[in-house]
């Protein structure tokens, strides 16, 4: 049963670390500005903000690409051969960025009405706690 919850642990790691890398590949891939983005700028003020806007999502995109790219390898390795040290610390890699994800979020949609998506966030982050849990329930004895 241990080994059934470390692969499961394992298996919902590296499915977080897939989506991280496609989430960065869009981002920063991006030629337009997203309309969720969009929605929170002025009409007057979209041309004005492209530069920056095109800067920050290749940052951001490069940034979550890589942490997926780790993630896949960490989870791959020392946490399918039952490191607990390494699936902690990987869950905080992940969390740590999906939470102030999730607060800027909010705090723009508040600011500004656009909409959020703090759901998406709320949904990864629970795949991230449930891949820790179950690799902790999966420990190597």
């Amino acid at each position: 049963m241990r080994n059934i919850f470390r692969i499961s642990g394992v298996a919902l790691f590296v499915a977080l670390s897939c989506f991280m890398i496609a989430f960065g590949a869009l981002y920063s891939s991006v030629r337009d500005l997203l309309w969720f983005h969009a929605a929170a700028v002025p009409k007057e003020s979209l041309e004005a903000v492209r530069p920056l806007y095109f800067a920050l999502m290749k940052l951001i995109g490069g940034a979550s690409g890589s942490l997926g790219a780790l993630g896949g390898f960490v989870a791959l390795t020392t946490i399918r051969y039952g490191d607990k040290v390494s699936a902690i610390a990987l869950a905080a890699a992940f969390a740590i960025p999906l939470l102030m994800a999730a607060y800027v979020a909010e705090t723009l949609a508040a600011a500004t009405g656009s909409p959020t998506s703090w759901h998406i966030m709320g949904a990864l982050l629970a795949i991230d706690a449930a891949a820790l849990i179950l690799t902790m329930l999966g420990e190597r004895k």
